[in-house]
């Protein structure tokens, strides 16, 4: 599989994938994340949410993910569940198809 690059394609929201990300010494940093693109309610998210500075959508009565790129693995200095990757993310790609076999 090949790297998207984010100016050509986001992966749909929800759905962990891979990605690319630089900090400022150029260190290249490769995680998964998943991507929101800001149209997710709570409610309906398959991941779990808490502590955060959602957006209240009042018509439907419900709050939505905000949009961004969320881990849990290298920008979570508090152990929090979902933090947002606070480095732009340049790259991602499909996660690989696991064995079958365990």
């Amino acid at each position: 599989m090949d790297w998207i690059s984010v100016k050509e394609q986001m992966p749909e929201p929800e759905v962990e994938v891979l990605v690319l990300t630089v900090n400022k010494s150029g260190h290249k940093i490769i995680t998964t994340a998943i991507y929101e693109d800001g149209k997710v309610s709570t409610d309906d998210s398959i991941w779990i949410w808490y502590d955060l500075d959602f957006d209240y959508d009042e018509e439907n009565d419900q709050y939505l993910i905000p949009v961004g790129w969320w881990e849990y693995r290298h920008f979570n200095p508090d152990e929090v569940y979902n933090c947002d990757i606070d480095l732009p993310v340049t790259h991602w790609m499909p996660l690989p198809i696991p064995p079958e076999e365990v």
